[in-house]
């Protein structure tokens, strides 16, 4: 080492024979005219469980489906997945720094908007569904849940949206409805003939 210092991980087992993970940081010193090493073993095994735990959960919110984007306390958006992206067509450099409103379709009015964030700052999930528009200028009926997220003290640090477009079942179901309608008319219409 020669003065110097070098640090690694090591797999060690303890002496009931359980693995753990350390990192190992080795200084080199010279004391009372004696070259000497210090060792520092830390167990970082948790750390690395968390990690991995942390990377899985990445990888989920990556490849999902559902829209999920994150915003500030004051409905900055900090993330937004690659759903997000494919699905209102904007990029995740145009939407980080915006807020939902980049979205806003004028199919609500502000009392809605004005609800919400009053149920989601009171610590509240909140539930619904949000018609928006894509950047093409096209409307996506969702399906929405946003909910706080908290510091272990209980503080509301973000908000997280979690939508899944239901634009084609809702227009199925309006077809559905409209045919159901059109078949009454001509079962009444038929009946009134027969009559």
């Amino acid at each position: 080492l020669r003065g110097g210092s070098r640090s690694f991980r090591w797999q060690l087992n303890r002496l009931d024979g359980v693995p753990v993970e350390a990192e190992i940081c080795l200084n080199g010193l010279v004391m009372g005219g004696r070259r000497m090493v210090q060792a520092m073993v830390r167990d970082i095994t948790e750390r690395l469980q968390s990690e991995r735990q942390l990377r899985r959960l990445a990888a989920v919110i990556e490849q999902v489906s559902e829209i999920i984007f994150i915003t500030d306390t004051r409905g900055v958006i900090e993330y937004v997945n690659p759903a997000f992206e494919r699905l209102t067509g904007y990029s995740r450099e145009e939407a980080i720094g915006q807020t939902p409103r980049l979205l806003k379709s004028g199919c609500h009015d502000e009392m809605f908007y004005q609800r919400l964030w009053e149920h989601i700052q009171r610590g509240e999930i909140w539930t619904g569904r949000i018609v928006n528009r894509r950047k093409d200028g096209g409307l996506m009926e969702e399906e929405c849940t946003i909910s706080p997220v908290r510091t272990p003290l209980g503080e509301i640090v973000n908000y997280v949206a979690v939508k899944r477009d239901v634009t084609a079942e809702v227009e199925m179901e309006t077809r559905l409805r409209q045919a159901q309608k059109m078949e009454a008319v001509g079962q009444l219409a038929g009946g009134v003939a027969h009559d």
